[in-house]
């Protein structure tokens, strides 16, 4: 569970799992999640929330609707302005960003293709933008699979209790999320050149042989977006502590990074492509 007592390191996407995780049911658990995934890739999923400014709300709520004002968007804002309320209450806001969210008219601005001061554009790497599309393919074909799962289990009358029928929809809710994350995320990235060469200095897609300085343990580390992020593997996100700290520095420079344990402190042994 989320400790939210350093609410100073609580990011978008955490927020949103603890506002999901308190809700009473799965199909409302479910609908939050679907409602929220544009919101969280407008902010940026790693983004820390309490750097979530009114404008930036009151900018996400004029394109996510438009001149339209469909049912559907003004479900999802409230569905948003929930969260956002759910976050002041929690204190991870200091304002209240609810009043915020608000649909306009008389302007018709795209979301589709907009990206937020904290979001711009996504930067992926080849192998990161392959992975993506090929899970994406998966996830339409287990949409697919898991909806004849649905009609199968809906066709017991008893729907009461019928096990089968929630865990199938509950399922699906995972799929549609993960479906919308992926989408949204293609739509605003940039891959990164292959052929490029990375210069001197840390930037997207390099490659970084870190020594702790006091330990003397080696660690080599690919910097990549938070979207295609896997430590275990060590690819890790340009927002991460470590990330932040490495962007833009160089071979020989020095590096400290606050963490759990404590400041630890590397030097940047090489830096490559």
């Amino acid at each position: 569970m989320l400790n939210l007592e350093s609410v100073s390191n609580v990011t978008v996407m955490d927020a949103v799992s603890v506002y999901v995780a308190s809700l009473r049911t799965k199909e409302s658990q479910s609908k939050a999640q679907q409602h929220l995934m544009r919101f969280v890739q407008w902010c940026g999923p790693e983004r820390a929330i309490a750097h979530i400014n009114p404008s930036e709300v009151d900018e996400f709520g004029e394109r996510a609707v438009g001149t339209s004002g469909g049912s559907h968007a003004v479900e999802r804002l409230q569905g948003i302005r929930k969260f956002l309320a759910f976050a002041k209450k929690k204190g991870l806001i200091e304002q209240n960003l609810a009043p915020h969210l608000r649909i306009r008219k008389g302007k018709s601005r795209s979301l589709r293709n907009a990206v937020a001061p904290g979001a711009r554009t996504v930067e992926l790497t080849a192998d990161g933008h392959r992975e993506m599309k090929s899970e994406l393919e998966r996830l339409h074909a287990d949409r697919e699979t898991n909806a004849g799962e649905i009609r199968r289990a809906a066709a017991d009358k008893d729907v009461r209790e019928n096990a089968p029928l929630e865990a199938a929809r509950e399922e699906q809710g995972h799929i549609e999320s993960r479906i919308a994350q992926i989408e949204n995320t293609l739509n605003m990235a940039v891959v990164i050149d292959p052929s490029r060469k990375i210069g001197k200095s840390v930037t997207m897609g390099a490659r970084v042989l870190l020594k702790e300085l006091d330990t003397g343990r080696e660690t080599r580390y690919t910097l990549v977006s938070a979207f295609e992020a896997k430590p275990l593997e060590g690819r890790i996100s340009d927002v991460s502590p470590v990330g932040m700290a490495l962007f833009k520095k160089s071979a020989g420079q020095e590096i400290a990074v606050e963490t759990p344990r404590g400041v630890l402190r590397y030097r940047i042994m090489k830096v490559s492509s």
